[in-house]
């Protein structure tokens, strides 16, 4: 006999209620019996034994196996009963109650049997349904819990990518945590579910799973300032990554995007008060990476935040919004928060500020010159400048500025015009000369990039030989479609291309050779403690004769001495730029100076 679930009972839920019930029930019984027994009369002897009858039936019904038990009890001592008055007794009428309660007894039987085989259907369903569901929170469990998995992993990028797709893993091989896609095609499972969620709930508003996204990078300043070698810095990410990780609060998942910058994911909404201190928890948790025993490093790191669905509805929109939202620096052990010069303006009010200082002739270019180790000058390198108010916005500035708010197309094409310009006009007196401009990441995500950069070739009459497109590594080591295929594009034109500013971040040796790049800019911050760190001058040397041995040059920038000058022209480097050589000049300076 299938025994019905308690939260399936329709009647007396839990087990004290069905025993006093049942208990009421048996001495009703009873009595019936009793008074059944004791009555002279026919009729009231027929109702009492419908009434016995009935009653059983309902215990059956109401108080599942037991009742069953006690039911079939009671009837079958009816039924004894009543053939004991008719063997014994000679009462004729109980012959009709004995096959009334004999009827009762075979219909309770048959009601128990077929209600057992129900249950079992039931429960054989429910059973698999339940196997399901905890096959499924189980996979959940294990995603999230691999989502957020601190142990070092294997991972075969080949293996991931489907032949001829270009896709980027899905955990980060560096630190092990989860990659971009990762987090991405999390957050949008979310959002999809809790938008169908909502659609069907009543009050949509309550069904919606607010969720907090929070943006983190050490800031470009700290970057430059660290002085430290590749390897070095995949060692601090790696430390970096374990130790946000262990900060963060275990529901959270967090991700690396690239370089230093991490996104973290958090499934409630994160008040500003309550951001203020894990904020505070997770950049000291940050900068533990860079401290040994009592020494540490002066490093700061930029927080942004966007909320889901205020800020957006695609985990592309979020993780942007948030990124964006990174204008402030925090700095660890300090109590002031250092602001950048657009923190309390939004991006119209940014946009505004922009337009207005073209407009007003604010920006203007400059260009510094590139020499050979004999001191021939081979080029110049244009940068773009801005004054605002008698004041002058520090570059890295006004590019994370108009990056964010959608305006670095227009600022990449002004330096391009006027730079590919100055260039034409320097080429009539000097054709060998060449010029570098440098060229952001977001503008090579634009797919019409390559069709304005040959425009404004074809406006300016430069020589496409002379032009050097600086491009970062981000750019160059990026499977982002748009800018692999802007690159091809350049490269296919003949445009000759040099990777910017390496050794500021963590580059790497082994994808250089693969790049359409003719020339390796040295940064100054990285050849800076050339002349007193001995790691540092076998990393240069070392750099140097690799790119000479596959047909690359080297460039330094930010020569600031004399020692730095003649060791890198000691180590074989071909071009050399720096305030000891010659600071930027403007346009009207190069001109007649040519």
């Amino acid at each position: 006999m299938a025994r019905l679930d308690r939260r399936d009972r329709v009647f007396f839920k839990s087990n004290g209620g069905s025993f006093l019930g049942l208990s009421i029930a048996f001495a009703v019984f009873i009595v019936l019996l009793a008074l059944c027994c004791t009555s002279l009369s026919d009729a009231t002897r027929f109702g009492l034994c419908l009434n016995m009858g009935l009653l059983s039936f309902l215990i059956n019904i109401i108080f599942d196996r037991y009742g069953f038990y006690v039911s079939f009890v009671l009837s079958f001592t009816q039924l004894l009963i009543h053939s004991y008055e008719f063997l014994v007794l000679k009462k004729d009428s109980s012959v009709d109650l004995a096959v009334i309660t004999l009827l009762i007894i075979i219909i309770n039987i048959i009601h128990g049997l077929y209600l057992s085989h129900v249950l079992r259907n039931i429960y054989a369903r429910k059973r698999a349904e339940s196997a399901e569901r905890t096959k499924t929170i189980t996979k959940q469990m294990e995603d999230d819990i691999f989502a957020r998995t601190k142990l070092i992993v294997s991972h075969d990028p080949e293996k991931q990518k489907p032949s001829g797709v270009s896709k980027s893993p899905a955990v980060d091989t560096l630190t092990t945590l989860p990659g971009r896609r990762m987090i991405t095609d999390r957050l949008n499972h979310i959002i999809e579910e809790d938008l169908a969620a909502m659609q069907g709930a009543q009050f949509p508003d309550k069904a919606c799973t607010h969720m907090t996204i929070i943006y983190t990078s050490l800031d470009e300043e700290s970057l430059g300032k660290l002085h430290i070698g590749h390897k070095s810095m995949d060692l601090f990410i790696q430390n970096m990554a374990h130790k946000l990780r262990e900060a963060a609060e275990p529901e959270d998942m967090v991700a690396r995007i690239y370089g230093t910058e991490f996104v973290i994911l958090a499934k409630r909404v994160i008040s500003p008060e309550v951001f203020a201190e894990y904020k505070k928890k997770l950049t000291e948790a940050m900068s533990a990476a860079f401290r040994a025993a009592e020494e540490q490093m002066e490093v700061n790191f930029e927080f942004g935040v966007s909320m889901y669905p205020d800020d957006g509805t695609t985990a592309e929109a979020l993780i942007t919004c948030a990124e964006e939202a990174m204008t402030g620096r925090v700095t660890y052990g300090g109590s002031v928060l250092r602001r950048s010069f657009f923190s309390d303006m939004d991006s119209e009010s940014i946009i505004t500020m922009f337009e207005s200082a073209i407009r007003n002739g604010d920006f203007h270019m400059v260009y510094q010159p590139r020499y050979k180790a004999t001191g021939e000058l081979t080029g110049y390198e244009a940068f773009m400048r801005w004054t605002h108010d008698g004041k002058t916005i520090r570059p890295p500035d006004f590019i994370r500025a108009a990056t964010k708010c959608g305006y670095i197309r227009r600022i990449g094409n002004y330096s391009l015009d006027h730079s590919l310009k100055v260039l034409a006009r320097i080429n009539e007196a000097d054709p060998s000369l060449k010029m570098n401009i440098n060229i952001a990441t977001e503008q090579l995500k634009e797919t019409g990039f390559v069709m304005e950069f040959s425009n404004a070739l074809s406006n300016s009459n430069a020589k496409i030989e002379n032009i050097i497109l600086d491009i970062n590594e981000e750019s160059l080591y990026t499977d982002h479609p748009e800018i692999k295929a802007s690159i091809e594009k350049l490269s296919s034109m003949g445009v000759n291309m040099a990777l910017d500013n390496f050794g500021k971040g963590y580059s790497s040796f082994n994808a250089i050779p693969l790049m359409p790049i003719r020339m390796l800019k040295l940064d100054g911050d990285f050849t800076r403690n050339l002349t007193n760190d001995i790691n540092v001058r076998i990393l240069v040397s070392a750099a140097i004769n690799l790119m000479h041995d596959i047909d690359i040059k080297v460039c330094a920038t930010g020569m600031g001495n004399k020692e730095q000058l003649d060791l890198l022209k000691e180590y074989g480097c071909d071009y050399f730029q720096g305030s000891i050589l010659g600071l930027p000049v403007d346009e009207d300076k190069i001109v007649s100076g040519s």
